[in-house]
């Protein structure tokens, strides 16, 4: 249970379309890391509301480290998630700019708490929007990068008490890797398989590899459906009979 809250916390600090060849090159050179966030940006989702639908296999999978996940996000709002196991809900929960919660429907438990109180639990930095810009890649514009190009791969490097590195095709224009570094936690994330999705380019496969002092954990998330929304409804209660999780 705790790696799962971490991986949610961590990157989630998380219709289908047709698969196409891959994204065209895109032409002329860019030099600055404002010129390459803005062209990057463009071409992600611009959508307020989404949602997804996505695999996930923690470790290499099994049935307690496996499930089916839905994700309902609005942009610096508010992030829902649903786990299901054999189409059975177990896990719900919901980010909000400075508190969090989460049920366990199959231990009957629960938990809230402050954007704080996961910052001191987990010893990573945790932000809403930090978030959704891991689970829909997208690079902050208000933030400076060193920019740095290297073979056919540009580099936007954020030093800092976070540290955060991408990683991004030069023919694309698309993000390949993003490295976050953050005291003793160590977080990668490869996004792959690229696809056009109402106008949008989106990796379907998104593989995280979390490494602290004394644990070393592979997700991987498979995407079947992401789509845009005017708006989308987020139920979330806790039951009375329900006790604190630990």
């Amino acid at each position: 249970m705790r790696y799962i809250l971490l991986v949610l916390f961590v990157t989630l600090l998380v219709a289908c379309s047709r698969k196409i060849a891959g994204p065209n090159k895109s032409t002329g050179s860019v030099n600055s890391s404002t010129a390459l966030v803005t062209e990057v940006n463009a071409k992600g989702i611009q959508s307020k509301w989404i949602q997804a639908k996505v695999q996930v296999a923690l470790d290499g999978g099994g049935f307690l480290s496996s499930g089916t996940a839905s994700i309902r996000s609005c942009k610096d709002s508010i992030l829902w998630i649903s786990i299901t196991k054999l189409g059975i809900e177990v896990l719900r929960g919901i980010i909000l700019k400075d508190s969090a919660f989460w049920v366990n429907e199959w231990e009957n438990t629960y938990w809230r708490g402050s954007i704080e109180d996961i910052k001191n639990k987990y010893k990573v930095p945790a932000n809403l929007g930090d978030l959704q810009d891991l689970i829909f890649p997208t690079i902050n514009p208000d933030m400076e990068y060193a920019f740095e190009k290297k073979d056919q791969t540009i580099l936007l490097s954020q030093p800092g008490i976070l540290n955060k590195r991408y990683e991004i095709s030069d023919q694309t224009r698309l993000i390949q890797k993003l490295n976050l570094t953050h005291l003793d936690t160590d977080l990668k994330l490869d996004y792959t398989d690229y696809k056009l999705t109402e106008g949008f380019w989106f990796p379907y496969i998104q593989n995280l590899h979390i490494r602290q002092p004394a644990e070393v954990h592979e997700t991987k998330l498979k995407f079947t459906l992401i789509q845009s929304a005017e708006h989308l409804s987020t139920p979330f209660r806790i039951p009375g009979d329900y006790t604190p999780a630990e």
